[in-house]
């Protein structure tokens, strides 16, 4: 970290990596869209867990839970929602006017993520840890009525690349 950054810039450039990883961003929608999942609150999990070495309680994970849970529903899920209903065709409006407008709600649906990612890590700086394994936790996530092969498959390959990144120790730079 260099001498601008934050832990914020950390967990966001984490959240962010992660995110790009082959096969995450499909499984994340999944999650999100057919189990409910808080994919910003579910990536700050990994990242306590893999960068901070911080497993949360449940008693934890349930006061982060309802400390997000206003933004979340205030800010992030409307914009989602706005952005979502721009995707479809309208007679009413340019397609290209609607796509740029589309493109602005995403930037600030972005934006409104970010925000959750720099409370939830300021949060996390007072966290204690000891809470369950990584897999029970992120299994915790999923209600019971959304367990279906799709959720499941997606969940799996959240856990195996989280997994891998615990496993695999930075890797210093080549030498010149």
């Amino acid at each position: 970290m260099n001498e601008q950054s934050s832990p914020a810039d950390a967990a966001w450039a984490f959240l962010n990596d992660f995110y790009g990883r082959e096969g995450v961003s499909q499984a994340c929608l999944v999650l999100q869209d057919e189990a409910g999942v808080d994919v910003v609150e579910m990536l700050m999990l990994i990242y306590a867990d893999t960068a901070l070495g911080k497993s949360l309680s449940g008693s934890e994970l349930s006061t982060l839970r309802a400390a997000m849970s206003s933004w979340r529903q205030d800010v992030v899920l409307p914009l989602r929602a706005l952005r979502r209903t721009l995707k479809t065709a309208r007679k009413d409006v340019a397609d290209n006017a609607k796509e740029q407008l589309r493109t602005q709600i995403k930037k600030a649906e972005l934006m409104a993520e970010r925000l959750q990612v720099d409370f939830a890590e300021k949060w996390l700086e007072h966290a204690t840890g000891g809470g369950p394994a990584l897999v029970a936790t992120l299994s915790g996530l999923i209600p019971e009525r959304s367990h279906d092969s799709a959720v499941e498959k997606a969940l799996a390959h959240i856990i195996a690349v989280a997994q891998a990144s615990r496993a695999a120790p930075a890797q210093p730079p080549a030498a010149p």
